[in-house]
């Protein structure tokens, strides 16, 4: 595993998760599902190639069921 392409899933799912939580506490539903959208594809980039990126499936501040 390249170490750049690990610091660059990390770093996208970072932000993926801060857009996430805001997205979370708006009222603008078509944004809530982009958020989504974009935290469950990067958490799959990341499971697919190995790359810890220490947080839950479920996203920022929620529990997997």
């Amino acid at each position: 595993m390249n170490g750049s392409f690990a610091t660059t899933v990390r770093e996208r799912a970072r932000r993926a998760a801060a857009v996430l939580e805001a997205a979370r506490h708006g009222d603008d539903t078509y944004e809530l599902m982009t958020a989504e959208a974009e935290w469950e594809h990067v958490t799959r980039l990341a499971r697919t190639h190995g790359v810890p990126i220490g947080a839950g499936e479920a996203g920022p501040d929620r529990t997997a069921p």
